[in-house]
């Protein structure tokens, strides 16, 4: 199989969430024979807007200057912690904009969860969940220590266009790691359908043939030669709480799962399966597009 992570960039604010992102991408670059990429955006209307305040002061060259300090120091961080850096994205703009287009040239986008000084450039807490949505490659979003391996990897399936693509790219990018593929029933169904005035045998009838047809993709979906240990799972209940319980019971260090699939809410809706998840989940989270 042809690697597909060749090209990895990471977006930093110089947090230490960011900080950690970076840190834990210079690892899988130099893990998967891949290129990385720092990038900081600097927000040219902060510039503007201190500049209103302070007209006979110069902001602009200052805040690129410092921006291209530090992300030498951060280079020189991951190197010496035995990650690989390739080059140094220094842009200007909109955030999110930015990012979004130097993204498109990459194969990983990785993130930190938040950035935490409000007069950084930008605030990637307040941004990681819109790139999500928007982002055409894959994105990652480190909390945990960049020095923990993906020896255990959840990824959660609705059997949908994004369940395959989510699958093999947690092959890809854990090629070392357990996968285990977790599908969850809907629980309300069984509700829904005795209110409808469903008789309880028809109930019981219904939701065991959908048991055997999840089941049944299920075992479709991992019959593929991944060359790794894959462990599936089918559980009646909400996708929104099982999965983040699933990950901590298999104790699991990464989460690879869709943007969204035909049975979870479209990634617009506030409390979407995706969203929650990179709310709440303790360990890393990568969302992957269908192709």
């Amino acid at each position: 199989m042809t690697p597909s992570i060749r090209a990895i960039v990471a977006a930093t604010d110089f947090s230490f969430s960011a900080h950690r992102a970076a840190r834990r991408a210079g690892v899988l670059a130099k893990e998967l024979g891949a290129t990385l990429d720092l990038l900081h955006v600097v927000d040219t209307s902060t510039a503007k807007s201190l500049l209103r305040r302070s007209p006979s002061f110069e902001v602009e060259q200052p805040l690129r200057l410092e921006a291209q300090r530090a992300l030498q120091s951060l280079a020189e961080d991951i190197l010496a912690a035995g990650g690989v850096v390739n080059d140094r994205l220094l842009r200007e703009g909109p955030a999110m904009d930015e990012i979004l287009a130097i993204s498109t040239s990459s194969d990983l986008l990785v993130l930190g969860p938040r950035g935490v000084n409000p007069l950084r450039d930008f605030i990637l807490g307040s941004t990681a969940e819109r790139i999500a949505r928007m982002v055409e490659c894959p994105m990652l979003v480190v909390k945990q220590d960049p020095q923990i391996p993906y020896d255990n990897v959840l990824v959660p399936v609705d059997f949908s266009q994004y369940s395959a693509p989510s699958l093999q790219f947690a092959s890809e990018l854990a090629p070392g790691a357990t996968l285990h593929v977790f599908h969850a029933l809907d629980a309300s169904l069984k509700p829904r359908l005795r209110n409808a005035g469903i008789a309880e045998d028809e109930v019981t009838a219904y939701t065991d043939e959908l048991q055997r047809e999840a089941n049944a993709s299920m075992t479709e979906l991992t019959s593929a030669a991944l060359g790794q240990p894959v462990l599936s799972t089918v559980q009646i209940g909400d996708a929104r709480v099982n999965i983040c319980e699933r990950a901590v019971a298999n104790q699991c260090t990464l989460i690879v799962m869709g943007k969204q699939g035909r049975s979870w809410l479209s990634e617009q809706v506030v409390g979407s399966v995706t969203r929650l998840v990179l709310e709440r989940s303790n360990c890393d989270v990568a969302v992957v597009p269908p192709s």
